[in-house]
């Protein structure tokens, strides 16, 4: 913040050209995560120094927050462990699906909750959604070759976290 207010100084025009920049790039695209607005503004701040011909404290700045950056990512500060993933299964119309996965879940699974039923395939096919947590050493090649097995071979899905699936 103090790299911009030392940029915008006094000048409204700067003021006002930082806030209609981002307010573009804000509302253009969606920000999921709340650490790429700080990559954002680090851009803009670097580009408006260069802009306004600042140029030893964009090169200043750049190295500090570059290297504060990849001091973060290298201790694994402020990262985001997905625990909960989402588990898509396609089963037969016919099969009663509620205890059918029971026993698989217990055995790699923490936690599972049926979020969505859906039947696919004019009905042929019902496809369930879960919210799942796996268990600490649990390979998710193991537990998906075991649902195969319950579920005749069809459609399985496993996605890591809400935001990468469509629901």
């Amino acid at each position: 913040m103090a790299l911009i207010m030392l940029i915008i100084g006094s000048n409204i025009a700067r003021a006002f050209t930082l806030v209609g920049a981002l307010s573009i790039v804000r509302f253009r695209n969606a920000v999921k995560e709340t650490r790429d607005v700080g990559f954002i503004f680090f851009a803009m701040a670097i580009g408006m120094a260069v802009g306004t011909r600042f140029y030893m404290v964009a090169v200043v700045a750049a190295l500090l927050i570059s290297f504060f950056l990849w001091a973060m990512v290298k201790i694994n500060m402020f990262a985001k462990t997905v625990k909960e993933q989402i588990l898509r299964i396609r089963v037969p119309g016919d099969i009663p699906y509620e205890t059918l996965f029971d026993q698989v879940f217990s055995k790699y699974l923490l936690r599972a909750n049926l979020i969505a039923v859906e039947s696919v395939q004019a009905g042929t096919l019902t496809e369930l959604l879960y919210g799942i947590e796996f268990k600490r050493g649990v390979t998710p090649q193991d537990f998906l070759q075991e649902l195969r097995k319950l579920n005749d071979n069809n459609k399985i899905a496993l996605v890591r976290g809400y935001h990468e699936v469509d629901l």
